[in-house]
């Protein structure tokens, strides 16, 4: 895993090396092993490095060996070396071991075209000189970030947004309707950035820059198609799929560990990874005392599956870590989650350099409790007259409603959103909708912008084979009777576990990764912080008012029901303003 920097443009002489050095040590978390740029006529790309693979000679900037292109890439490829053998049967011979020069290679045979045989989590950037182009792409489904901005007729790229801001000639324009759907979702939304003049390169968006302009296009979209298959048929496909997506996972030339919740997701993970392992693969989990704390259920898993397994109970200072996750993250972000996963990260990073998750599964597999609600909604309910489950799964998401935001809001847009629309009008079944919403919105946008940063932040990679392309193809478009029932949701997946755990195991109440948020904010040290952001000074409130936040604030510790979250959000929000005040205009 790594952080990547591009600039290209007739202004790119002058951002000096000292500069580029300065947008690069930004990034020293995403890659402390290894850094280094190259200059190009009006262009310079570069990395810090996390060595995984091919440790001694990996090192970036690659050069190609045959062509005159260069490429600077975070991330990982799988399957990479079946991808170099057929690369070498066509005549490319290659200088090393390593992912990077897969991705050099396929660019070198198919052009543009590569991203059709390339899988994984990535974002790079190749430096074409015969064609005088930058070429970009990222992921298909966000896994790794890569954010841009232009001035003039020259862009700047970078895997953070702090690495921009390290130029010091760019400076962040808030974009109060970004601030209007945080507030409804509880993130940013994962086709636009907190900032005005600040961009992102969509999942599976792939781009070149050439003679001052950005082209861009998809090249890839989760579809849609008819799956005549039974029951049986579909389980053992998807085992066969999941096992080959761990395998794929477990290749490096360093330890891989797993995070281990004892849920069905981390635990199904667990499990197959170890099959790829010739000793205990080291294991990690976090919980809470008194709430929500799943150590039991990790430990026991662990046991059965025979691991080295770490464990950590959170009794940290909330309000130190608190601060330090919201420093580090360039945009805001109210998941109570960050903090365990930030915790887990820590704890693992101590031990290994990458780590499996379970991630991807409850989109996949309908794991949320949402699926069974709004699929058994009677159509007498009164959601019903008024609307249809995606619609009213939509307004169970919401934290602030709309009426609210019109209130809190200095500046409230109510434009209908055009990429939240597209994402599912082409679907006409309500269920499918959700899920579709879940995998192409809510993924990206809240849970992989998520981990990446919070593992980031750590310098621990982490990989997640229920994101695997032929896995998620293949249940996206199994019959949802497969996925959930009236009494079950991720109905495969438990049975697939269920072969080798007790069905009490298995079958117990989903707890998730969230946190007591009600008892958080009751924490001294939390009311403490809390308290010093619901200031007037803060700068949140040019774009918040001040009156109805404080009115949220004194609601909760009046004791007023449903008001947790909302504080919850709005005190990540503050926080979040506070401590990257220096970098807004």
């Amino acid at each position: 895993m790594c952080g990547i920097i591009a600039i290209t443009g007739k202004n790119t002489s002058a951002l000096t090396d000292e500069k580029v050095l300065s947008m690069l040590s930004t990034l020293s978390r995403r890659g402390p092993d290894d850094k280094g740029f190259e200059r190009f006529t009006d262009t310079v790309i570069g990395q810090t490095r996390l060595s995984i693979v091919d440790i001694e000679h990996g090192h970036q900037p690659m050069r190609d060996n045959t062509h005159p292109y260069s490429i600077v890439f975070n991330g990982e490829i799988y399957g990479y070396k079946d991808l170099k053998l057929d690369l070498e049967k066509r005549g490319h011979v290659f200088s090393t071991q390593s992912d990077t020069e897969v991705i050099l290679k396929a660019y070198a045979e198919y052009g543009e075209g590569c991203l059709k045989y390339i899988d994984g989590m990535f974002a790079f950037a190749i430096w074409d000189e015969n064609k005088n182009q930058l070429f970009i792409a990222r992921d298909r489904f966000g896994k790794k970030p890569l954010y841009y901005t232009q001035i003039d007729d020259t862009f700047y790229f970078a895997s953070e947004i702090k690495a921009l801001f390290a130029t010091e000639f760019i400076k962040g324009e808030i974009d109060p309707s970004a601030i209007d759907e945080y507030l409804r979702f509880g993130y940013i939304p994962p086709y636009r950035t907190v900032y005005k003049n600040i961009q992102t390169i969509l999942p599976a968006q792939a781009g070149v820059i050439e003679n001052g302009l950005l082209r861009t296009w998809q090249y890839w979209r989760l579809e849609k198609k008819e799956r005549t298959v039974n029951h049986d048929e579909a389980k053992t496909e998807v085992k066969r799929l999941f096992d080959e997506a761990v395998k794929k996972r477990m290749v490096a030339d360093v330890e891989i560990g797993s995070l281990l919740s004892g849920g069905v997701d981390s635990t199904i993970v667990t499990l197959y990874a170890q099959k790829y392992s010739s000793f205990p693969i080291k294991t990690f989990s976090v919980g809470y005392d008194g709430h929500k704390n799943e150590l039991p259920y990790a430990s026991e898993a662990s046991k059965k599956i025979g691991t080295d397994h770490n464990t950590l109970a959170v009794n940290a200072n909330l309000a130190d870590e608190l601060s330090e996750i919201v420093d580090y993250m360039d945009e805001p972000h109210g998941d109570s989650s960050d903090f365990p996963q930030h915790l887990i990260s820590k704890l693992a990073s101590e031990k290994v350099k990458v780590a499996l998750t379970g991630d991807g599964a409850d989109e996949i597999f309908m794991g949320y409790g949402w699926y069974q609600k709004k699929w058994h909604m009677p159509r007498w309910r009164l959601d019903w007259r008024f609307l249809n489950p995606f619609q009213a799964q939509q307004k169970a998401i919401t934290v602030f409603k709309t009426r609210e935001r019109k209130k809190i809001l200095k500046i409230f847009s109510n434009k209908k959103n055009i990429n939240e629309t597209e994402i599912t009008s082409k679907i006409k079944n309500p269920i499918e909708k959700i899920n579709t919403f879940d995998l192409s919105f809510y993924l990206p946008g809240q849970l992989l912008s998520k981990i990446d940063r919070t593992s980031m932040m750590h310098s621990l990679e982490t990989r997640s084979p229920f994101l695997d392309t032929e896995l998620v193809e293949y249940v996206y478009n199994l019959p949802i009777k497969f996925k959930i029932s009236k009494t079950e949701n991720k109905i495969l997946l438990k049975e697939i576990l269920a072969e080798v755990f007790p069905r009490e195991f298995v079958y117990r109440r989903k707890q998730g990764f969230g946190a007591p948020v009600d008892l958080w904010l009751k924490n001294e040290r939390i009311k403490k912080l809390t308290s010093s952001l619901f200031l007037e000074n803060n700068p949140a409130f040019k774009y918040i008012n001040y009156s109805e936040a404080l009115k949220i604030y004194g609601r909760f510790y009046a004791n007023k029901r449903n008001t947790a979250n909302k504080l919850w959000i709005l005190t990540c929000l503050l926080l979040w303003f506070e401590k990257h005040q220096d970098i807004n205009s």
